[in-house]
C-alpha cells in the first residue's frame, strides 16, 4: 500500500493504540500501528497478565500445601520454574498473538520499530537493524 495514503499513523501497540487502529480501520480510514515490540503493550507482556498467570500458579501450590485442611492428601508435588515461567510465556504469546491477528483482520498494517515524529504529518520508523523509513500520514496518534 503506498505510505502516501496513510490516514493515521497510531504510535505504539498497547491497547490504547491497537484499539484505536481498529477503529480507525471500522471508520474506513487507512492505518498504520508502529510498535517497537510485541502488541499487546506492557500489561499484556509484562506486567498484569504474567503477574497473574505466575499468581495462579503460586495459588495453586498454596492449595496443594493446604489440601490436608480440607482432608485431601498430596503427596510427591514438585515445584518446576522453568515450566512456570514456561506457561506464563505461553500466555503472553498467545495474546499477543490474537492481538496481531486482530490487526490482519481489520486491514491494520503493522510497522515494526521505534516511531518518532520527526514533522507534522510524518513518522519516522526505525526498525531493530537501524534501518529507517517515512511514513506520510495525514494524522498521527501517540498511545
Amino acid at each position: 500500500q503506498d505510505m502516501n495514503e496513510i490516514d493515521v499513523v497510531i504510535i505504539g501497540g498497547g491497547p490504547g493504540g491497537y484499539v484505536g487502529a481498529i477503529k480507525a480501520a471500522h471508520l474506513g480510514l487507512k492505518a498504520v500501528l508502529v510498535e517497537k515490540d510485541k502488541l499487546g503493550g506492557v500489561c499484556l507482556n509484562r506486567g498484569c497478565i504474567p503477574t497473574k498467570a505466575l499468581v495462579s500458579t503460586a495459588e495453586l501450590l498454596n492449595h496443594l500445601q493446604r489440601a490436608g485442611e480440607f482432608g485431601i492428601q498430596v503427596k510427591d508435588y514438585s515445584f518446576d520454574f522453568p515450566a512456570i515461567m514456561k506457561r506464563k510465556d505461553l500466555i503472553t504469546r498467545r495474546l499477543s498473538s490474537g492481538v496481531e491477528q486482530l490487526m490482519k483482520a481489520n486491514q491494520v498494517r503493522v510497522a515494526r520499530g521505534e516511531g518518532q515524529i520527526i514533522e507534522p504529518g510524518k513518522v519516522e520508523v526505525t526498525d531493530t537493524a537501524g534501518q529507517k523509513g517515512v511514513i506520510k500520514t495525514k494524522n498521527i496518534i501517540i498511545a
